[in-house]
């Protein structure tokens, strides 16, 4: 009989044609590479290679064993990485409720690349977390925040619209405009507050819970709505316009941790390293329009 290792030296002995180059490649003495290929051409009663000055030939029978060693050692290998692997590491990420799944989309795929063997469990708000995507306004005192992406407030139109022929926006224009409202957005509920200190209601017509059901009301033209401008992104039915205003209203979005976590706060900060490539690139595509989302790092 013979065993892996032997097998190991042939296909060394066969790809680099001699004895000695075998045995520096396998950090072994030449008579062990010369031993285990005899005990192996014994087992199998047949010679494996032609010998001579000038290095090793594969015989008929070599040439036949050759693919078969490669695949029976590669099998190998793969059984012991099964067993070898670590456990499953579970990362719990939190994703804002105003925030788009789709922007969390390069995250979790970096997350998979980046972290081998991993399960990644959504949490609701106020459930522990090891990740969090979130906005600089909603991030707590003891968690340390690496920024995405900075972005502006615009308004977003039914496409068959009547107000989709205004090139902008000034804050009066929104005064008696069929509105759909974000009551679950901070920014949003402060925004109203302003609008109110200034004598402008809007019509509100609808008042939502969840992100998707405002972006369908308005691609269904129920109305107006107030939004980040990455919320846009992807959608046929809708027009986009920016909105003049001196309130200084600014979403500032990137992934947190708690800060005492160091682990966490090493790996919040490679992932956003990696992720500001995928967020410049977008700040690249919008900068065709007429605001950009500008990308930069935390202080």
């Amino acid at each position: 009989m013979f065993d892996l290792r032997a097998l190991k030296y042939f296909v060394a002995a066969y790809e680099e044609g001699s004895i000695t180059a075998a045995a520096k490649r396998c950090f072994i003495a030449q008579p062990s590479i010369s031993a285990a290929i005899q005990n192996l051409e014994a087992s199998l009663d047949t010679r494996l290679f032609e010998r001579a000055k000038s290095g090793l030939t594969a015989t008929a029978d070599g040439e036949k064993l050759y693919p078969k060693a490669k695949g029976l050692l590669a099998e190998s290998n793969a059984i012991l990485e099964g067993f070898r692997q670590s456990p499953q590491r579970e990362i719990r990420l939190h994703i804002q409720g105003d925030l788009l799944i789709s922007r969390a989309g390069p995250l979790i795929a970096l997350l998979y690349q980046q972290v081998p063997n991993i399960k990644i469990k959504l949490t609701q708000e106020n459930e522990a977390f090891d990740l969090k995507l979130v906005s600089e306004h909603c991030r707590k005192g003891n968690e340390w925040m690496e920024l995405l992406w900075e972005e502006d407030y615009v308004v977003l139109i039914p496409g068959n619209h009547p107000l989709r022929f205004k090139t902008h926006f000034d804050l009066a224009d929104l005064h008696e405009a069929p509105f759909i409202d974000r009551p679950y957005c901070i920014m949003s509920q402060l925004f109203t507050q302003l609008l109110a200190q200034r004598d402008i209601r809007p019509d509100v017509r609808a008042s939502v819970v969840r992100e998707e059901v405002m972006l369908g009301l308005v691609e269904l033209g129920v109305g107006i709505a107030v939004a980040p401008e990455s919320h846009c992104e992807g959608l046929k039915n809708v027009i986009t316009r920016p909105l003049k205003h001196d309130l200084g209203l600014k979403r500032r979005v990137g992934l947190a941790c708690l800060a005492e976590d160091m682990d966490a706060v090493k790996l919040v900060r490679e992932l956003a390293q990696g992720l500001s490539h995928t967020y410049a690139r977008r700040q690249n595509q919008n900068e065709r329009g007429p605001h950009a989302i500008k990308v930069g790092a935390a202080a």
